[in-house]
């Protein structure tokens, strides 16, 4: 019988690819600035590659995320974090490596910190996809939404697009394709703190997907 993948291989592979790329990425800023802003074909090149190391660093980020939830039942959730500030560092470094130039990203948050236990890694990894996932949606603008009505916390990932097969994409659940294998990954972290992910249709044209979890108390 096919032996069950080890976690430590997962966990040591996203670590040294994190490793690498962040070297890369460094390397990258260092060259950046010496490029001239006259020079339109090397300030594209070198925004190219910054976004290409970006999605390497998403990519280690995942890998380690799957690691984690191979390896144990429960994933070890921290003190009560402000889930507003996680989604608007994770929406934002995600926009910055996937989205278009015309995409525009709006983060609806609270004044008020929004504190839920979490695993901010996984949680960070888990938003980062949904964001990747609504950036190949949306057309002029991804609207993410930060709210709590008490007892839950919710945010919720907006497309501006009416698409038919945007809607059905966020319904499949069964095919081996990109957006849900984001949104395989999203399920898995969710549900291990305990809360859920649900598919919302607005004025029966566009569709988005709510991740609802609990509040610290």
């Amino acid at each position: 019988m096919p032996q069950k993948p080890d976690p430590r291989f997962l966990a040591i592979t996203a670590h040294d690819l994190r490793g690498a790329v962040g070297v890369l990425d460094g390397a990258m800023k260092e060259l950046t600035r010496e490029v001239s802003s006259n020079n339109a074909d090397a300030v594209k090149l070198a925004t190219m590659m910054t976004r290409s190391t970006q999605r390497l660093l998403m990519l280690g980020d995942r890998l380690s995320v799957l690691a984690r939830l191979m390896d144990s039942a429960e994933l070890e959730l921290g003190e009560p974090t402000d889930l507003a500030a996680l989604v608007k560092e994770a929406t934002t470094r995600a926009f910055s490596a996937h989205a278009r130039r015309t995409l525009r990203l709006r983060v609806d948050a609270p004044p008020a910190p929004v504190l839920v236990a979490l695993n901010g890694q996984s949680m960070s990894a888990a938003i980062s996809e949904l964001c990747v996932l609504f950036c190949s949606f949306s057309q002029s603008e991804l609207v993410v939404k930060v709210a709590s009505d008490g007892a839950t916390a919710q945010v919720s990932f907006d497309s501006d697009n009416p698409s038919e097969s945007v809607q059905r994409a966020l319904r499949d659940r069964t095919s081996t394709t990109q957006a849900n294998a984001g949104i395989a990954l999203a399920e898995a972290v969710v549900s291990r703190h305990n809360g859920k992910l649900q598919l919302s249709e607005n004025d029966g044209s566009n569709a988005g997907l709510s991740l609802i979890l609990q509040r610290a108390q």
